[in-house]
């Protein structure tokens, strides 16, 4: 919020000038405004309504300061006076406010009730745009590298780090302000959802792999593996044919236009208290929604915990973020949030292979009743997992 600060110095009329600025903020109607003495706070307020002295301004701003008030608050010819207005209403005062960190008292902001000059405010942004510039770069070149790696298959981590990297990127810049519109972010989400298909995959084949160890099913769940890796082939094409024309000179230069240009307007609009309370709200909202539904198993259930373990994650990137770029420690509530995220991971993946044995048992000959016997497993497994539930 815009104040107005200056210092006066009372002439021998007892007079001090009202600066046109102030007066202009005022919005006078009249040639006078209302004073009264605010003994307490050992100050005066003036505002062009309201209870209090009828005082007149001059052609030339001044206004008079009454003796009986100059006596209250020790006040004489010469003394310096602070004049400080926010809005439609101005206070005169023995010591005017002045920034925090230089001391200046001109074009000062009100920064959560304490005053800083906007030269400061400025130098800060600036280095605070520097900082988040350094990391959120770091990270997208990151993010390039395990993209460049994911298409060439030698190692299934690539994709999933590929892809974690990705969501990251496109929650951070959604936190301080980027919409979903933005050319940026539909380039990481078109990617996000390509490298998914990937790495749901790869999830799928290296679970039924380890079950097939010493399950009873081991002949079964090899038979899915087979159609699972023959589905990741043809996900694997289609990666390996898009992501390098999604992920291409152009993103880079994409994500160089807003490093270089909107950073930095939007880390100076960026509250980052109140953006964090938006996402706290909305995360317990989900909370509340998830625990009001009777049946937790159920898809209406398990989409709705899967909502909250969604929310968790990106509460994580931003804190983990946060503790990177801010003086304030964030780590608690990162790991608090990677906490949640963890341990319902593995209900949301027992409900994708749930899903996956029902499509991929069709096309498995002669096995239908062990295939429901593999599901019934599962499903066990997924309703002892939901009782375990705690939020």
């Amino acid at each position: 919020m815009k104040i107005i600060s200056v210092t006066r110095i009372i002439d021998d009329m007892g007079r001090i000038v009202l600066p046109s600025n102030a007066r202009k903020a005022l919005n006078l109607e009249e040639d006078y405004l209302i004073m009264r003495i605010d003994n307490k706070k050992h100050h005066i307020k003036f505002s062009s309504s309201g209870r209090g002295k009828e005082v007149p301004i001059d052609e030339s701003g001044r206004i008079p300061i009454s003796p009986d008030y100059m006596n209250k608050l020790g006040w004489e010819t010469g003394t310096e006076i602070g004049l400080f207005m926010q809005g439609e209403e101005g206070v005169l005062q023995g010591n005017a406010p002045s920034c925090v960190i230089c001391g200046s008292n001109q074009a000062l902001l009100l920064v959560k009730k304490t005053h800083v000059c906007e030269d400061c405010i400025h130098t800060g942004t600036e280095a605070s745009a520097e900082k988040w510039s350094a990391v959120l770069n770091d990270l997208f070149q990151e993010y390039k590298q395990y993209c460049e790696a994911a298409v060439t298959f030698t190692n299934t981590e690539d994709v999933h780090k590929a892809r974690t990297k990705g969501r990251r990127l496109r929650t951070l810049i959604q936190f301080i302000g980027i919409k979903k519109e933005h050319p940026l972010y539909k380039c990481l989400k078109e990617a996000h959802d390509i490298l998914g298909k990937v790495r749901e995959d790869d999830v799928f084949i290296d679970a039924f792999d380890k079950e097939a160890e010493n399950n009873q099913y081991s002949e079964l769940y090899r038979k899915f593996i087979q159609k699972a890796e023959e589905e990741r082939e043809e996900h694997r094409n289609e990666l390996k044919q898009k992501l390098p024309h999604i992920i291409d000179d152009e993103f880079s230069a994409r994500w160089k236009t807003f490093s270089q240009d909107e950073l930095k307007d939007c880390v100076y609009k960026l509250d980052i208290e109140t953006a964090l309370q938006k996402y706290e709200k909305e995360f317990s909202e989900r909370v509340i929604k998830y625990q009001k539904i009777k049946d937790k198993k159920s898809d209406k259930g398990l989409d709705s915990l899967h909502s909250v373990r969604k929310k968790a994650k990106k509460l994580r990137y931003i804190y983990n973020f946060l503790d990177l770029v801010q003086s304030i420690d964030y780590s608690r509530k990162s790991r608090q949030y990677k906490k949640i995220q963890k341990d319902y991971g593995d209900i949301i993946d027992l409900r994708d292979w749930i899903n996956e044995t029902g499509s991929l048992g069709e096309d498995i000959q002669d096995d239908h009743d062990d295939v429901k016997k593999v599901r019934k497993q599962l499903n066990q497994r997924l309703k002892r997992l939901v009782k375990q539930v705690e939020l």
